[in-house]
């Protein structure tokens, strides 16, 4: 009798921790029993990825396998929830076929689409299954007209007797494939808005301009509502029409703004120097023994203007002139400077 009420106790307590909620994954996502291992194998016609026409009913199979050896054991507690978008696929009535035991239910979920959750929970202290046991299978209607939609097993989970950890296991997602035109739609989250893109199916998303929001910057974006699966522009592809979410901190990203003042004033004040270097000429005046000239900054395509007449012991001036050998005469008033140039003074 003891043993018996022991028994009931530890089903209750499997039974509890099994309802249909992420909270008991994320208590038990550090208690991992090693002492087995299993694979929640998801397929459609036996394949993770199938191609299939609006209007057309699919059959989901899951499939429960153990991966650390190929004989029978106890299973105290499992429990798994396959999220759709039914805005593409559709339950269908009626079609739901489970082993013994096999609860199920079809639920809303609060972050939008919908899950279909299947769990198992011993009332006698564990029932012998095989190695390999169909789950369960259900059907499903395509609904949606263009791009793919993913079935996705969330919180899978194979309890140990005590239904205080769980066993090491894998699953799978499948993809719907009704065009390669994925849409992937950007939720800002109170930030400007963020056009749509279309993607094909297996490429990666192009990184959007980031939305402006007033007090906060742009962390990053999220795969999930919660905000807990950081999109990676870089590696992560795209497996369906999807929506990412925008993740706000408070305040400007360190150092941004002062950063960007300080140099964009300093790039400024840099161009600006650059432009008046470029802008101007020198010229320079070569006397020959007479009255040095200090030389002359000309903005290039102007003239020189008037420039003092030097003088020189016994020689009266003649003009200035643009080569050494005095063969061009330079008109200061008139000839416009178009580079660095030096002008010689001819004496007579």
């Amino acid at each position: 009798m003891r043993k018996r009420i022991f028994t009931l106790l530890a089903a209750l307590c499997l039974l509890l921790c099994l309802l249909p909620t992420a909270a008991f994954a994320s208590q038990t996502g550090s208690k991992t029993d090693e002492g087995r291992s299993y694979n929640f194998d998801l397929s459609v016609g036996g394949a993770s990825e199938v191609r299939a026409t609006t209007g057309e009913t699919i059959t989901v199979t899951l499939v429960l396998k153990r991966t650390d050896a190929q004989e029978s054991a106890d299973m105290y507690g499992m429990q798994t929830e396959i999220e759709y978008d039914d805005t593409f696929l559709q339950l269908v009535d009626g079609s739901v076929m489970t082993a013994p035991g096999i609860r199920w239910s079809d639920l809303g979920r609060r972050t939008g689409g919908r899950a279909f959750y299947l769990n198992f929970v011993s009332f006698k202290g564990g029932e012998a299954w095989e190695p390999e046991v169909v789950v369960g299978s259900f059907q499903m209607k395509v609904i949606g007209t263009k791009g793919v939609s993913q079935l996705i097993p969330t919180n899978t989970l194979v309890s140990t007797q005590d239904g205080m950890a769980g066993y090491t296991v894998k699953d799978n997602s499948v993809s719907v494939i009704v065009t390669t035109d994925c849409t992937v739609t950007f939720e800002s989250n109170g930030g400007t808005e963020v056009p749509s893109q279309t993607v094909q199916y297996g490429e990666k998303v192009k990184k959007p301009e980031d939305p402006i929001r007033e007090g906060y910057h742009l962390e990053g974006w999220y795969r999930d509502l919660d905000r807990t699966q950081k999109w990676d522009f870089h590696k992560d592809t795209v497996k369906g029409n999807m929506t990412l979410y925008a993740n706000w901190a408070e305040g400007a990203a360190a150092g941004s703004v002062t950063w960007w003042i300080i140099g964009g004033v300093g790039l400024l004040a840099l161009l600006l120097i650059l432009l008046a270097l470029l802008g101007k000429k020198k010229v320079r005046f070569e006397t020959s023994g007479g009255t040095e000239l200090e030389a002359v900054s000309v903005k290039r395509g102007s003239v020189i203007g008037e420039v003092m007449t030097p003088t020189k012991p016994g020689a009266v001036f003649g003009g200035w002139y643009a080569d050494q050998a005095l063969t061009k005469p330079w008109d200061t008033q008139k000839d416009p400077v178009r580079s660095n140039m030096t002008l010689y003074a001819r004496w007579m």
